[in-house]
């Protein structure tokens, strides 16, 4: 019986039919699937008509999401996991459920065009609509690897060369020089790269007054407030150019410990990427108000969520950096100007199959100087994260 049923379908797939109307044709059985449960359910199980409607309406809309998934598009298709395509599909068809009553009463009422027509037209603008987003998003080819990974030794040891820490600054000179002190204190391999963006509180002067005596205090100054992520970018580049096999990125203000990043090199393997994870068994964060755990919380489950990237802290800046694994990265393909950089940057490696290992810290709100953090940060997190998840770079 099985069998049967198999050859059978496999010539149903076979059969030359467009996906239009394919699509179409699913799109009539679903009413037909609505009208038979809508029976059912009211008038022989005696359920309200209300309820009994919804259920009606879900169960065609599962009935139409397995039919197109099985033979509309599934055919020959490396598609992305199910469930993401089940939420997609309702996604739309909700949206075009409301496109149709939408159009209806604007031609009905604005219009003055009569119900029928207006129907015919409102559904034939909403199927179109429900189609192209199928196709085009709900149905879309799972995302090939972005770029040719450069060789990567995975279980090499933590290379003992030169180590250096790119530190990004705007208006940090209440904390910077006890910082690349604390850094420079950990062994001669330790160096430090400020990138300061012209701070008018006199960071950079600072800096260079240091680098001025100590040749492992490297500077780069910029015209003007670039943004976190393009002041990473720039370090790092350097790093690479001053021979770093390790690369940390960190705050300035203290809120990541010096002492930890001798922790961070131990589980570098010169071709991973070791993030400092808040939330990992033996994380914390230390004087954060609620709603900045909320999204930074947030952040990091949609990201593990909706782009798959395996790591719990998702939006760290405590990171360590193998020389290969951060040759590897496209640089230029970075678009992330702000703390969304972080996420961007998890992506990237992820997409590249380079391993990132989670190493627990513990997070300090900053005791000087004043927070970066706002609500443009969670909406521009939210932004990036929906960006590479509609549009996988």
């Amino acid at each position: 019986m099985k069998t049967a049923f198999l050859r059978w379908w496999r010539r149903c797939e076979d059969v030359p039919i467009p996906r239009p109307v394919r699509f179409l044709l699913v799109g009539l059985s679903g009413v037909g699937v609505n009208m038979a449960t809508l029976w059912f359910l009211h008038g022989r199980m005696g359920l309200a008509p209300l309820p009994a409607a919804a259920l009606a309406v879900e169960t065609s809309i599962c009935s139409n999401f397995v039919l197109n998934d099985i033979w509309t598009f599934g055919a020959g298709r490396r598609m992305r996991p199910l469930w993401t395509r089940a939420l997609a599909f309702h996604a739309t068809a909700a949206t075009a459920a409301a496109v149709n009553l939408s159009l209806f009463m604007l031609l009905t009422s604005a219009a003055g065009v009569h119900y029928l027509p207006a129907n015919l037209i409102a559904i034939a603008v909403a199927s179109g609509i429900n189609f192209t987003v199928s196709a085009s998003w709900t149905w879309r080819a799972a995302p090939p690897p972005a770029f040719a990974p450069a060789p990567i030794a995975p279980n090499a040891p933590a290379p003992l060369g030169k180590r250096i820490v790119v530190i990004p600054t705007y208006n940090e000179r209440a904390n910077i020089h006890r910082l690349l002190e604390r850094i420079l204190s950990l062994g001669s391999e330790y160096e430090a790269l400020v990138v300061d963006d012209s701070s008018p509180d006199g960071t950079g002067e600072v800096v260079a007054a240091m680098a001025g005596e100590e040749p492992r205090v490297h500077l780069i100054s910029r015209p003007e407030k670039l943004g976190l992520g393009s002041a990473y970018v720039a370090g790092f580049r350097r790093a690479l150019d001053l021979g770093a096999d390790l690369i940390f990125q960190m705050d300035s203000d203290f809120s990541h410990d010096p002492d930890d990043l001798p922790r961070l090199a131990a589980a570098a393997t010169g071709g991973n990427v070791v993030v400092g994870s808040r939330y990992v068994s033996g994380g914390a964060t230390s004087g954060w108000p609620l709603r900045r755990v909320l999204v930074s919380r947030a952040a990091s489950l949609a990201a593990r969520v909706l782009l798959r990237v395996p790591v719990s802290d998702a939006t760290g800046g405590f990171k360590c950096w193998g020389r290969a694994a951060l040759a590897a990265l496209p640089l230029d393909s970075v678009r992330s100007t702000g703390f969304a950089f972080q996420v961007e940057m998890n992506y990237f490696a992820w997409r590249l199959g380079i391993p990132l290992v989670e190493v627990p810290i513990t997070f300090e709100d900053r005791k000087a100087g004043q927070s970066k953090a706002s609500l443009g940060v969670g909406i521009e997190m939210a932004a990036v994260i929906w960006r590479l998840f509609l549009r996988p770079v």
